[in-house]
């Protein structure tokens, strides 16, 4: 009993506790699942007909992204394996990280190994997204990539990852509140269907159970 429709180009938070249906929806999203009831669709075109072919129209920045134990420049390819070294380099700058990879041994040839521990978590979250821009997808789903970071860090990852997704429709899945103010619009979920939306501002004035939270997750860090 969901009725949710993103606008293009449109910056959305989804939020909620863990087991209130934010990762369902964005498989949902994605055509790994499948609705029991109605309908979901990209442009009018119910997700689950794409088939493979979804990876062409949505990207997603996982809490742990997977790197494969090969090389740098295969690691990103896999968002686009007719892309250029250039075209590479040009993703990799985007990112931040065109001076972290410029000076690994063997630049974009060295290997990643198993894990990519060669990577902090940060970097491993912003090679995946220079995977998905050299995609160059229309809609981005961030799936808690910062859900082990403080705050302050959230906020800086949110903010970067914003300008570099600015014309593309994104959708930011958390159970913290630290980056919402950035989005457009919030969907605040609660046992499975939505119990608030509106803008920051909005949500903060209606005093409900999105000003309850915004309170309770800042005092916990004021205190800490």
């Amino acid at each position: 009993h969901l009725n949710l429709q993103i606008k293009p180009g449109e910056k959305l938070a989804i939020l909620g506790r863990s087991g209130t249906g934010k990762s369902t929806l964005a498989s949902l999203i994605r055509g790994d699942l499948q609705p029991t009831e109605g309908q979901i669709t990209i442009n009018g075109e119910l997700t689950d007909k794409f088939g493979d072919q979804i990876a062409n129209y949505i990207g997603v920045v996982h809490q742990s992204p997977y790197l494969f134990n090969t090389t740098v420049l295969n690691n990103i390819r896999l968002g686009n394996e007719d892309a250029t070294e250039e075209d590479v380099w040009s993703v990799l700058k985007r990112v931040g990280l065109e001076e972290k990879i410029r000076q690994l041994p063997d630049g974009l040839n060295t290997k990643i190994g198993e894990a990519g521990l060669i990577f902090s978590g940060g970097e491993r979250h912003r090679l995946s997204l220079a995977r998905i821009l050299l995609k160059d997808v229309p809609i981005v789903i961030l799936d808690e990539p910062t859900a082990a970071l403080d705050p302050r860090a959230e906020y800086e990852i949110y903010t970067r990852f914003l300008a570099l997704v600015e014309s593309k429709t994104s959708i930011f899945i958390s159970h913290r509140l630290s980056s919402t103010k950035l989005c457009d619009r919030i969907v605040l979920f609660k046992d499975g269907s939505i119990e608030e939306t509106g803008t920051h501002n909005e949500l903060l004035q209606k005093g409900g159970l999105y000003a309850e939270l915004f309170r309770m997750q800042a005092q916990f860090y004021f205190d800490n």
